[in-house]
């Protein structure tokens, strides 16, 4: 029962978080889908694509695709292994590393503006739970 609960506080929760918080961030230079590309290869740098398949859900055609967006603009580059080149690993350029870092910092100024209808108390609270979210969350694997 208490994880039906937990069920149901999820499916309400991510989407009222996106609502609150998220929605109004600014359009960025490239998709939220490929910004999440983006963000996954930069914390898991020269990875195959077949690694950044399975972490983002995602089947290997259309991660090809969203990839090959991402290699025209110049933000990640295709690397074949050199001991097996039927395996393709993508790496971040250095174009793409400031792309990220310049929205991730528009990003954190909108959350932290946000955050200001919030006291000091409700901020610390906010974030002891956040934590212990992502502690507990850590339990679950892929």
């Amino acid at each position: 029962m208490e994880r039906e609960k937990l069920a149901e506080n999820i499916l309400v929760f991510f989407p009222l978080m996106f609502k609150k918080i998220m929605k109004d961030l600014p359009a960025a230079e490239i998709s939220r889908q490929n910004f999440g590309l983006l963000h996954l290869i930069s914390q898991n740098d020269c990875n195959t694509m077949s690694y950044y398949s399975k972490k983002i859900m995602l089947s290997k055609p259309n991660l090809t695709v969203m990839a090959d967006k991402l290699i025209e603009e110049k933000l990640i580059e295709r690397v074949y292994d050199p001991h097996d080149r039927r395996v393709i690993i993508l790496k971040m350029t250095d174009k793409g590393r400031i792309i990220l870092e310049e929205h991730k910092k528009k990003v954190k100024e909108i959350v932290i503006k946000k955050f200001e209808l919030l006291n000091d108390e409700e901020v610390k609270r906010l974030n002891e739970i956040v934590n212990e979210m992502k502690t507990i969350l850590t339990v679950i694997t892929n």
